[in-house]
């Protein structure tokens, strides 16, 4: 084998190896949300987010809970106005924020915004969740979560869709 073709092989495993374990989150956020608590930021905004009697609902309550079941966690909610959420998830305070946040945020810089789950075909927003910036591991768990569960539809779908 030529030198040039055994650097570039030795090159390939090298970039393989380094590579092992990625993507990976510099707190452990996923390893510490499996079997323990989703710290979950939300503010009211219907139908993403809705309060009733102190409980969360809308969609994207719902599919947070869904997104804790499959980790084996359960959420612990915490209610505010967006900044003042999104100032924690940046001070990883919170794991992930809701509350119809879209891809188009100013926040998109302090924080790490999702894939698009819904899109609006009328004006084309997309919504978005939000999750602490360098938690890569976490951040591809819930897109790849979020990944089946992509819709698009008018500017207010009902409640129940998913």
């Amino acid at each position: 084998m030529p030198p040039t073709a055994r650097a570039l092989r030795v090159c390939c495993c090298l970039a393989a190896l380094a590579s092992c374990g990625l993507p990976r989150d510099s707190d452990h956020t996923l390893d510490r949300i499996r079997g323990g608590e989703l710290r979950v930021g939300v503010t009211e905004h219907a139908p993403w987010v809705t309060v009733r009697d102190d409980r969360m609902d809308g969609i994207e309550p719902r599919l947070i809970e869904e997104l804790a079941r499959g980790l084996g966690a359960r959420t612990v909610w915490r209610r505010g106005a967006e900044a003042q959420l999104l100032e924690a998830l940046h001070r990883r305070e919170l794991d992930i924020v809701a509350g119809g946040l879209t891809a188009d945020s100013p926040w998109k810089g302090q924080v790490a915004l999702t894939r698009p789950y819904f899109t609006d075909t009328t004006t084309g927003r997309t919504r978005v969740l939000a999750v602490s910036p360098g938690e890569n591991a976490f951040l591809v768990h819930v897109e790849r979560f979020l990944a089946p569960r992509e819709r698009r539809g008018g500017e207010t779908p009902d409640v129940g869709e998913r």
